[in-house]
């Protein structure tokens, strides 16, 4: 039997932790297993949260939004599933750019229907779209809004957040020409959109009203 998928859950009400726990040990096969709660994002850099295969946190926390940790922590390497009671389109897409692989909605039931899935897909590094994504992409339809891979969103953060090309390449172990590649495949994307971005202050200037960097 493969080991289970291991998670950190980030989130201050007991309620959600609850129900995230009977989630967990409702299926069958035993596929996750969580090895950290926790009510902030606070520790999640050391102990069982540091190693855990999937960060799942909620998009409030102490009354404030989290885009930027999130961003932090995915461009860390962090593979992380957002489970908040938010669901409007333009919130579900900024957590998105900001590096979340999956987004569930409290509000609507996905929870029970869809967080195992989520965290499962998440560990092997790929998206998971639930019905409040693919909601959020219709709503986004008319804003011609490009979607970017997350090597792609990583790249952006670093190079627009003050790193060299040289620095980007070391951050992320892979070759100057990749990070080459991947910030002219986001030039190219939004370009496509209709938002040419073709010096770093226009890359910047566009990523920051999609929420991919704070302000």
């Amino acid at each position: 039997m493969d080991e289970p998928v291991t998670i950190a859950v980030i989130d201050d009400q007991d309620v959600v932790l609850s129900g995230v726990r009977t989630w967990v040990a409702e299926d069958p096969d035993r596929r996750v297993e969580i090895v950290h709660t926790a009510a902030d994002l606070d520790g999640v850099r050391e102990g069982p949260a540091a190693r855990a295969d999937v960060l799942v946190v909620d998009l409030r926390i102490a009354g404030e939004l989290v885009f930027d940790r999130i961003a932090e922590l995915a461009a860390a390497g962090r593979r992380i599933v957002v489970f908040s009671q938010h669901a409007e389109p333009e919130i579900v897409h900024r957590a998105e750019q900001a590096g979340a692989l999956a987004y569930i909605s409290k509000e609507t039931g996905e929870g029970r229907r869809h967080l195992i899935e989520a965290v499962l897909t998440v560990a092997g590094g790929e998206t998971y779209t639930t019905p409040s994504q693919a909601g959020a992409m219709l709503a986004a339809t008319g804003e011609r809004r490009p979607r970017f891979s997350e090597q792609e969103l990583r790249t952006m953060r670093l190079w627009l957040g003050g790193l060299t090309r040289a620095g980007v390449a070391r951050q992320l172990g892979i070759s100057e020409h990749t990070v080459k590649q991947y910030l002219g495949r986001a030039r190219e994307k939004y370009a496509r959109a209709g938002r040419e971005a073709p010096t770093r202050v226009d890359l910047y200037r566009e990523a920051r009203r999609d929420g991919i960097i704070g302000d």
